[in-house]
């Protein structure tokens, strides 16, 4: 049995407990909009072996039914929609009965939710990507305008400025006018980043599988084409399998089961890694008439092992 624990109605959630339907994969939903006295846990540990329940309505899921279970907490601001509206809360709470079972359980969790903070720093994220042996796009974190600017002439004006937190942010071109002394920066850290021509890939690693496509548009942020008056294709591709090996070893570095891990390809053919995504809105990147990853992440959730 597959427990999918989200909120039902959020559509990347919606989109996979269709495709588990229409797989005919047994699931059950512990919806996360539901008062916490609504819902129970019941667990103990026993020589290392965690055992128990998740109670709520009128069902009881023993933790020995479970093959898998997806876990999605986030806000409603979801990649694709270009509204860019931001809510109050970035990081949705997490019931700690909930968060210390996924923790725990040996079956397999997409994603636990521990595993799931490295997205809230950027920084720290970059750190482990570059142990994976990517290169990443050289950057500058600072609230002086001094060093931006600096920054900005040693990139010949190729700047982008992006969010430094999991706070979901529209990456910008960053002009000289941007870095005027008077008012021109934030009273708080920015990340600033040379920008790289060329296209961008998605690749989603589901245990040590691989789905990547490539999105080519002349929008500095694609996910807004349509808000900057440009086109967006995204076509299936193939990458390199040293490029495969290494997107597979820093999701298992994150701690991972499943990432969304955003590349960059230059026109001369080197590769570099931009972030990764902890909890990916796949569906973003993939036809509703061929669900390929949906398919294989709820496949991957029905067979019963420990997580890698």
């Amino acid at each position: 049995m597959v427990l999918i624990c989200a909120d039902p109605s959020e559509a990347v959630t919606a989109f996979l407990l269709s495709r588990l339907v229409t797989l005919r994969i047994d699931h059950r939903i512990l919806d996360l909009r539901v008062a916490p006295e609504m819902f129970s846990v019941e667990s103990s540990l026993r020589d290392g072996q965690l055992s128990g329940s998740i109670c709520f309505e009128d069902l009881r899921v023993s933790f020995d039914e479970l093959t898998g279970v997806y876990f999605r907490n986030v806000p409603l601001d979801e990649p694709g929609d270009e509204t860019g509206n931001k809510t109050d809360e970035p990081y949705p709470r997490i019931d700690p009965r909930i968060a210390a079972v996924f923790n725990s359980l040996p079956s397999r969790i997409v994603n636990r939710p521990a595993a799931t903070y490295s997205n809230r720093s950027k920084p720290y994220q970059s750190l482990i990507i570059r142990r994976c042996n990517f290169k990443i796009p050289k950057t500058l974190i600072t609230d002086d305008v001094a060093s931006a600017r600096t920054f900005y002439v040693e990139c010949n004006g190729d700047v982008i400025s992006k969010s430094i937190s999991g706070s979901r942010s529209a990456v910008q071109r960053i002009s000289e006018r941007d870095l005027q002394p008077v008012g021109a920066m934030p009273h708080r850290p920015t990340q600033f980043q040379e920008y790289l021509p060329g296209d961008n890939i998605r690749v989603h690693v589901i245990g040590e599988s691989l789905f990547a496509v490539r999105i080519q548009s002349k929008a500095v942020d694609y996910r807004y084409a349509g808000r900057e008056g440009y086109a967006r294709t995204i076509v299936p591709m193939t990458l390199p399998e040293t490029i495969c090996r290494r997107c597979v070893r820093l999701t298992k570095e994150l701690g991972l089961t499943m990432s969304g891990i955003d590349l960059k390809e230059t026109p001369s053919g080197e590769y570099y890694c931009l972030e990764v995504n902890t909890s990916p809105a796949f569906p973003f990147y993939e036809s509703p008439a061929r669900p390929v990853v949906a398919d294989a992440l709820g496949q991957f959730l029905a067979q019963r092992g420990e997580q890698a």
